[in-house]
């Protein structure tokens, strides 16, 4: 089989910094090349956000993987419930298969009841709602991260309540 040796860098000029990690100069994003299926490789950014920044970097639990991953995913969740709530385009499709394949037809109804959702995790995280809704939905740089990580785990709690600590 061939190796396709296309690659598609977009119009930003880059700057390597190391073996396959670049740097984009407009606004000192790091970028790496990713192969998609069987065809070119394409130029993605490293950290989908700021909450996959410090999940990769373990920051979110240092000193245990397995919570590190529980509160990423507890903040995944309230990004997704976030953005079905706001009725976000890029995922009307995918949530109208779901709807239907649930048998509710009233797309209405589906959006405000995961606003509802949304809104009632967020209160969930109490006096650290700030600091979630920053990083999270915002995907803004963390501020005070012992605050992000206690409004994470307020967050799993309220999104698996009967979990054993």
């Amino acid at each position: 089989m061939k190796k396709h040796t296309q690659v598609d860098y977009g119009a930003a000029k880059l700057r390597e910094l190391d073996k396959g990690l670049l740097e984009r100069l407009a606004d000192n994003c790091l970028m790496k090349l990713e192969p998609i299926g069987k065809g070119p490789r394409v130029l993605q950014k490293l950290y989908k956000s700021e909450l996959d920044r410090l999940y990769q970097k373990e920051q979110l639990c240092p000193w245990n993987k397995d919570k590190n991953l529980v509160l990423f995913a507890a903040g995944q969740k309230l990004a997704v419930f976030h953005s079905i709530g706001q009725g976000n385009p890029n995922i009307t499709s995918t949530i109208n298969d779901i709807v239907n394949s649930m048998g509710h037809h009233d797309n209405r109804m589906l959006y405000l009841h995961f606003k509802d959702l949304y809104l009632k995790a967020l209160q969930s995280c109490r006096n650290n709602a700030k600091e979630v809704r920053r990083v999270i939905l915002d995907d803004e740089k963390v501020v005070n991260l012992s605050r992000l990580q206690e409004g994470l785990q307020d967050l799993d709690d309220f999104w698996n309540p009967k979990r054993k600590k």
